[in-house]
């Protein structure tokens, strides 16, 4: 090895520091992402530790292996949710169909469409109506409760 972290590497006790350290991330990183973190943090102790300073070589190496395991998990998440993100989801037609056919079958569908797929505040639809905000409240809270009651029995 030619990076200079062959002495921290023959040291039994940073080797164990460092796995232990390294031994919580067991379930969400491979042995190989777990060896690169080790090294990584061995490298990065190696060049940044300071002897004289108040933390002890092994708290230094611990808390790096940590970091560094953390960093790799964090970039691991990144990368499969990027993933999930872009698969298209094939139940949302069906459900917007089922949706639409629903509404129709409201007292009031126009309201519903107004309030929530035209983005219009109970105040605007009153005010359009010619009637108090209250009056259609009420007739969104029974059209609601009818449509929720209708999609959740298939009635």
């Amino acid at each position: 090895m030619s990076n200079g972290i062959e002495d921290y590497l023959s040291n039994e006790d940073i080797v164990k520091v460092a796995n232990k350290a390294a031994s919580s991330f067991s379930s969400t990183l491979s042995r190989d992402e777990i060896q690169s973190c080790i090294l990584s943090a061995l490298w990065k102790a190696k060049k940044r530790y300071k002897t004289g300073s108040k933390c002890k070589l092994t708290s230094f190496i611990h808390r790096g292996v940590v970091f560094e395991c953390l960093t790799q998990r964090k970039f691991n998440l990144a990368r499969t949710n990027q993933l999930t993100i872009s698969v298209p989801e094939k139940r949302n037609d069906t459900e917007r169909v089922d949706m639409l056919d629903e509404i129709q079958q409201c007292d009031d569908p126009e309201l519903i469409y107004d309030r929530f797929y035209k983005n219009m505040t109970i105040n605007e639809i009153a005010k359009d109506r010619g009637v108090c905000g209250e009056t259609i409240r009420i007739r969104l809270q029974k059209n609601l409760k009818k449509l929720r009651k209708s999609m959740s029995y298939g009635v």
